[in-house]
């Protein structure tokens, strides 16, 4: 299939699509179990019409998928992101929708920071089944729940290891073709082809032996514990004091009043910890922000190769130590020093801009333009000679 002028395996739009419907089926039911529960008087009808509203998830989960994987810049993901929450708000009519859509967004960008290709609302797993016991549980030990959440559980938990078998069966195709992609001759669309048709039988096989039992069968089992039997508490008598009456045991002890120089003090260190506090955290989300900013550009997926920073601790530096520059001392003021302080201040009256480091002195005057021979022949003997320079030298520039 061409997409955007490239070939596209069906497979691998499958595996995406598997992926967004993997997300949503462990958010159906957990959406409806919170309406459940939030609301009075919640019949089968209208559980089972909550179930199919929630559905709707399916819509943020694509959207925010093709929000990652065509925006470049952070800004106008989030503002891409504000869209998607607007608009899952406006679906569900409900607050705390827009707040999972968010989050779903939040989780998008924390995977492409980073640079994980698959996230939590892309790659199935089998431990995604332990959700579906979350309603079930409900229903068996809450009156609550209404007892529809138990077989709705079942039929979700069949479908989504059906779901988990065939987008991991497509996964473990890719990357057995991607290992052996240098291998000479190997029949790929071949083997693609068998690997699929197996798997294919095998998710229908799985369909037929685990849907058509729990469609059929009408499970609904509450679980009431028994009655404990409590013995009754009574309260042991008050003993009087021995002036023979009660007192209050603030009238036994008398009220002290706090110093004022301990009060100013705590006072100091209240206003001292505030303004720390408030310092980082501004600091924290001025940073985290800059961070955020320079690692959604630097890192994505890009034809397969994953490009991205790495973090301070993943990052191996070798730090030598800095050269110390080979200069006359302050206090030196011998005619080698002097030779040497002259020939600096005149190669850099003469130059532009200063020479590089790594320059010999023939290659710095030709930078600075400087044609002066004695004073080259002078400067070489008070570098590089043993004996270094005399008052006569000092002379004769």
């Amino acid at each position: 299939m061409k997409i955007f002028k490239k070939q596209i395996p069906v497979r691998h739009i499958l595996y995406v699509v598997l992926g967004w419907l993997h997300a949503t089926m462990l958010c159906v039911p957990l959406y409806a179990l919170v309406l459940n529960f939030v609301s009075e008087g919640m019949t089968k009808d209208v559980i089972l019409q909550n179930i199919l509203r929630g559905f709707l998830i399916l819509a943020p989960i694509a959207l925010s998928w093709f929000a990652i994987k065509c925006q470049r810049r952070i800004f106008f993901y989030i503002l891409a992101s504000i869209g998607i929450t607007v608009l899952t708000g406006f679906l569900f009519d409900s607050v705390l929708m827009a707040v999972v859509a968010l989050f779903i967004c939040f989780m998008r960008l924390y995977g492409r920071l980073h640079g994980e290709s698959h996230s939590l609302f892309d790659h199935a797993g089998y431990a995604g089944l332990a959700v579906f016991a979350v309603p079930f549980l409900c229903s068996v030990f809450t009156d609550r729940a209404d007892l529809i959440f138990q077989p709705v559980s079942l039929v979700f938990a069949a479908v989504y290891f059906v779901l988990c078998l065939t987008q991991r069966g497509i996964r473990r195709i890719d990357d057995y073709i991607d290992v052996n992609a240098a291998m000479q001759n190997m029949p790929a669309r071949r083997i693609v082809r068998i690997t699929c048709a197996l798997l294919a039988a095998a998710a229908v096989f799985c369909t037929a032996v685990l849907l058509p039992p729990l469609l059929t069968n009408d499970i609904g089992y509450r679980y009431t514990p028994r009655e404990a039997i409590h013995a009754e508490y009574t309260p042991p008598e008050q003993t009087e004091t021995s002036s023979g009456g009660n007192m209050p045991l603030d009238e036994m002890i008398p009220a002290a009043e706090p110093s004022p120089v301990l009060v100013l003090i705590m006072k100091i260190l209240e206003y001292i910890v505030l303004i720390a506090l408030a310092g980082g955290l501004i600091f924290g989300v001025i940073y985290g922000c800059i961070r955020i900013s320079r690692g959604f550009k630097t890192s994505f997926v890009d034809r397969r190769d994953l490009v991205e920073n790495l973090p301070e601790d993943e990052r191996t530096t070798v730090r030598e130590r800095a050269q110390k520059r080979d200069r006359p001392g302050f206090l030196d003021r011998s005619p080698t020093a002097a030779v040497r302080r002259k020939y600096r201040k005149t190669l850099l009256h003469a130059a532009k801009e200063p020479p590089a480091r790594w320059m010999s002195p023939t290659e710095a005057e030709a930078h600075a333009k400087l044609q002066n021979d004695a004073l080259h022949i002078v400067y070489e003997k008070a570098r590089y000679s043993e004996k270094g320079c005399t008052k006569d030298d000092l002379t004769a520039i």
